[in-house]
C-alpha cells in the first residue's frame, strides 16, 4: 500500500529546520529587543531617580528661600515700623521746638518791653536825680 517517502520526509524536515532557525533567530532578535528595552528602562529609572533627588533638593531650596523672604519681609517691616515711630518722634519734637521758639519769641518780647518801660521810667529819675542833686542848699 503505502511506502515510505524518504524524500518527502528529507523535504518536510529540512523546511522544518528552516522554520527551527528562523524562529531561533527570531527569538535572539527578541531576546536582544528585550535587552535594549530592560538597558532603557533601567536608564529611565535612573533619571527618574536624580530627577526625584533634584526635585527634592529644589524643593528644600525654594523653602528656605520662602522662610529666608519672610525674615526679610519681617524686617523690612520692622524698619518701616521704627521708621514711623521716629517720624512721629520727629514730628512731637518739631511741635515741642515749635512751642518753645514761639515761647522765645514772646519772653524776648516781653524782655524787650520791659526794657522800653525801664529807659523810660530811667530818664524820669535821672531827671529826678539831677534836680535833687541840684538844689540848692537852704539855710
Amino acid at each position: 500500500m503505502f511506502a515510505p517517502d524518504y524524500g518527502a520526509a528529507s523535504s518536510h524536515i529540512k523546511t522544518l529546520m528552516s522554520e527551527r532557525e528562523d524562529f531561533v533567530a527570531a527569538n535572539r532578535l527578541q531576546a536582544a529587543r528585550i535587552s535594549e528595552l530592560e538597558a532603557a528602562v533601567e536608564a529611565i529609572s535612573t533619571e527618574r531617580d536624580e530627577a526625584t533627588a533634584e526635585s527634592r533638593a529644589a524643593a528644600l531650596l525654594v523653602d528656605r528661600l520662602a522662610t529666608s523672604n519672610n525674615e526679610k519681609e519681617q524686617t523690612i517691616e520692622k524698619l518701616q515700623t521704627a521708621v514711623r515711630l521716629l517720624w512721629g518722634v520727629q514730628q512731637a519734637a518739631q511741635a515741642k521746638a515749635d512751642e518753645v521758639s514761639s515761647l522765645c519769641r514772646e519772653g524776648a518780647g516781653v524782655l524787650e518791653s520791659l526794657q522800653d518801660l525801664l529807659e523810660e521810667v530811667s530818664p524820669r529819675r535821672e531827671a529826678q536825680a539831677n534836680t535833687v542833686q541840684y538844689r540848692p542848699s537852704v539855710g
